[in-house]
């Protein structure tokens, strides 16, 4: 055998340790050269090949460590770390690493330190970011054997994070970076790199954590306290997230901050209450209450009471009114004077009580006018023209770069329609196009139109692995909560309008250059076609046959249209597209081989009255959605999932989660059953939701937004954190400036919040005055009242009762003809000096 034939059969078994003796031999001898012209000439076909081969299951049999210590031993600088950034994908620790150490000491500084410099210049997806520990896996080995010297790039300092949180030993932490050549700049190269520290955060496992081993070798003298901590303020100042921010918050907490680090840096001290997250300001807080002096009080406690942490908040507030406080007397009536204004009711009166004690007055709120507010809200206008992207190259980018920055929900499908309509003259420049601006976009989400046309190898279609994935969708997309097969999870962990997404991709990539146009192009920027521009594709297609799927999402996509409209469509015939083999043809053979007639699905569909309404019902804190009953059977579309039809019932459906849903694919599918949505992403909006409701904007301008919509609304309006308060309160009036807000649907949703435990009246309080003031009183009173009638009827009066009941009084003047809800006036007259019975007497008197 010849070497070129013996390194083949090398690389096709992945057996890399067989490299080693091509490898290490002199350029100038037979197998180095040969080697050499071998690897010139076979490069890209084994990095194509074993590009997304994903993780080897033995690690002595793996073509990708193969690729790796190829490109170290005969690859040039620059191209040696291209190829491991591109190999970056599912890379864990290996002992092929050392191999690879080895063939780049043997090769010099004269490789090492260029390849050091372009390995730390390199960008990587969102997915590789976490497997990045390469970059300092190879680079510290080559600084320990003098060969090399730590390079200055962004991606050095991600990757010294990255090795040492996922990809260390197991044994401490501190063992291993006290034996790690340079690991005082290295600690400062990440600290120094924005969001490296969430690596450390994310991976967290006993003995692996930073802080503890960090304050060990500080105290052993490995680290100087003094740049740590300098390094740590710094990255503070760059709004890292919050799993870094969390991370340097802990390295804080480690250093043990005293009033004398805080003492010199007050205003950057300052500044970063302001700015950084909770866990942060938790560390940083008591450390400034002992160093600031009576000049900085008003300007700390101005920040900290306008953040919304109620813990520090209250441990602001008792520093305040210590016996011992350590601020005179003036400083601490300004700084009480600012939380005597707060909303938080409990901690407003508490220092109320501080100013009387130190013979100062409270601050008098101001009664806010009433007159005007018996009103109607503001007018929200209705969708326009959805965005048309003209089929060509500038268009599209520019489009592109739009939708990078925010979506509405026919935007990408505008895209995909630009792209199907410039691949019927050129289908290898739309692929083309696509791979570049998945490569200049880099980390950014893409639109589907792009990242499905990447014509990456996992990415391509065939009839097969389309006829597949329909069959997978079927079996095990019902949307019921159950054990599943692991190997349908790119299904099963999809939501129903992704998983119809997905089977539209793959119909569409797979027609690609053969389908002149697409008929579920939206007309509207809500998502929704009208009839007139359906029918007048459909009429275009000629002899061209309708994908199923795409024809299902274009019905659901129609606007509200009279079933008598259906003869509108008389006198159209198109053939429905199917996935399978055409049938061998049989002599005498009676059965039809002509499709099934597209146009009569559209006729039967617009003539049973479009897209069901879903059915909303309560279920104690909870909403159900009864199971749909299509105008045409689903059976008629192959590809669609079975959890279309299966309705929701909380708990036993699978839930969705906001933080995994995208305009696109979610919102922007299925834009008539924005209810569905609702109900299956209740869980994102109750009470213990981590993530913003980010698809609560997109739920509101849905062309058909029901009372599972209304009921994700309410549900966030009495949320914990005021900034998810507000959107809800931004999504109310964009449903009352449309008209589709049903003061019935809000009251039936509050009843049955309340009666489960889960409305918090002071919360609600708060996001009800904001409405109010907006301009939403009148459709809000009718709710108010029962809510009132309701709250104040319990045994047990819940919490954040008085608050309610006092935000509401002072708006009674502005409500003509008054009418107190029976349980509110006993509750005034009743016994008892409870905060909520004063502010019910009020709300009587005020009434009267």
């Amino acid at each position: 055998m010849t070497v070129q034939d013996e390194l083949e059969a090398v690389m096709t078994a992945g057996r890399w340790r067989d490299l080693r003796p091509y490898l290490l031999a002199d350029a100038g001898s037979d197998p180095g050269r040969a080697a050499r012209a071998w690897y010139r000439s076979r490069r890209k076909h084994w990095l194509e090949h074993y590009r997304w081969a994903g993780w080897a299951k033995e690690p002595e049999v793996d073509g990708r460590s193969a690729l790796r210590v190829l490109a170290l031993a005969l690859g040039t600088p620059t191209q040696a770390a291209d190829d491991l950034g591109r190999l970056t994908y599912g890379w864990r620790r290996g002992p092929a690493d050392d191999l690879g150490v080895e063939v780049a000491v043997a090769r010099g500084r004269e490789f090492c330190q260029p390849f050091l410099e372009a390995a730390s210049r390199l960008t990587f997806s969102k997915e590789d970011e976490w497997n990045i520990g390469w970059v300092a896996r190879f680079g510290l080995p080559l600084v320990a054997a003098g060969v090399g010297d730590l390079p200055n790039g962004p991606a050095f300092g991600r990757g010294w994070a990255s090795n040492f949180s996922r990809h260390g030993a197991e044994g401490a932490l501190v063992d291993e970076l006290r034996d790690s050549p340079a690991v005082a700049e290295g600690l400062a190269m990440a600290i120094a790199s924005p969001d490296a520290m969430a690596h450390f955060e994310g991976f967290r496992r006993p003995g692996r954590e930073l802080e503890t081993a960090v304050a060990q070798l500080v105290a052993e003298g490995v680290l100087d306290r003094g740049r740590v901590l300098d390094g740590v303020l710094g990255a503070l100042t760059r709004q890292d997230r919050a799993q870094s921010q969390k991370a340097l918050a802990r390295l804080l907490g480690a250093l043990a901050l005293a009033p004398a680090d805080v003492a010199g840096r007050v205003p950057l001290v300052q500044q970063l209450l302001a700015t950084a997250r909770g866990p942060v300001t938790a560390v940083l807080l008591p450390v400034l209450l002992e160093a600031a002096g009576d000049q900085d009080l008003p300007a700390v406690a101005a920040t900290v009471f306008a953040r919304p942490e109620k813990a520090q908040r209250q441990a602001l507030l008792r520093a305040l009114t210590a016996r011992d406080a350590r601020w005179g007397r003036d400083a601490r009536v300004q700084a009480l004077t600012l939380a005597a204004e707060l909303p938080d009711h409990a901690l407003a009166e508490r220092a109320a009580r501080a100013l009387a004690d130190l013979g100062a007055d409270a601050p008098v709120t101001a009664e806010v006018p009433t007159e005007g507010l018996w009103t109607e809200p503001p007018v929200v206008d209705e969708a326009g023209p959805a965005r048309v992207v003209p089929p060509d190259e500038p268009s599209m980018t520019a489009a592109l770069s739009r939708m990078t920055v925010a979506m509405d929900a026919a935007d990408g499908a505008m895209l995909w329609d630009a792209a199907v309509r410039w691949a019927r003259s050129d289908p290898r420049a739309v692929l083309a196009w696509a791979r570049r601006s998945g490569e200049r976009l880099g980390q950014q989400p893409l639109p589907s139109a792009v990242s499905a046309l990447l014509d990456e190898p996992w990415n391509r279609v065939t009839a097969e692995s389309h006829r597949e994935l329909l069959s997978l969708v079927e079996e095990q997309h019902t949307g019921v909560r159950a054990t599943f097969d692991q190997r349908a999870w790119k299904v099963v962990s999809r939501s129903t309008t992704q998983v119809l997404h997905d089977v539209l991709a793959s119909e569409v990539r797979l027609r690609l250059g053969e389908t002149p146009y697409l008929l579920s192009t939206p007309t509207r920027s809500d998502g929704t076609l009208d009839l007139a521009t359906l029918g007048a594709r459909l009429r275009g297609y000629g002899e061209h046959r309708v994908g199923p799927v795409d024809l299902f999402v274009a019905l659901t996509r129609l606007e509200a249209t009279a079933p008598a409209r259906a003869v509108e469509l008389d006198g159209i015939s198109v053939g429905l597209w199917s996935p399978d083999p055409a049938p061998p043809r049989r002599l005498f053979s009676r059965a039809s081989r002509s499709p099934a007639d597209a146009v009569d699905l559209v006729r039967r569909w617009v003539a049973g009255g479009g897209l069901p309404a879903p059915v909303v019902r309560h279920r104690d804190g909870t909403v159900a959605l009864d199971a749909p009953t299509l105008p045409v059977p689903r059976s008629a579309f192959r590809g669609l999932p079975p959890s279309l039809e299966g309705g929701h019932e909380d708990g036993v459906h699978e839930p969705y989660f906001d933080w995994s849903l995208l305009v696109e694919t979610d919102a922007g599918m299925l834009p008539g059953w924005a209810d569905l949505l609702a109900a299956r992403l209740q869980r994102s909006f109750d009470q213990k939701g981590r993530f913003a409701p980010l698809m609560l904007p997109s739920m509101v301008a849905s062309p058909r937004p029901g009372a599972a919509v209304v009921h994700a609304v309410t549900a966030t309006l009495s949320h914990a954190d005021e900034d998810r308060r507000l959107l809800a309160v931004d999504a109310a009036l964009t449903l009352m400036g449309r008209g589709r807000w049903d003061p019935a649907d809000h009251t039936a949703c509050c009843e049955h919040l309340l009666a489960s435990g889960e409305l918090r009246l002071g919360r609600l309080a708060h996001s009800w005055e904001q409405l109010i003031l907006a301009g939403a009183l009148r459709p809000l009173w009718p709710t108010a009242v029962t809510v009132l009638e309701r709250a104040c009827a319990a045994d047990r009066k819940p919490a954040g009762l008085a608050e309610l009941l006092g935000m509401l009084r002072r708006y009674v003047p502005a409500v003509p003809d008054v009418v107190v809800p029976g349980s509110v006036a006993a509750l005034a007259s009743s016994r008892g000096s409870s905060k909520a019975r004063a502010e019910a007497a009020a709300f009587v008197e005020a009434a009267a």
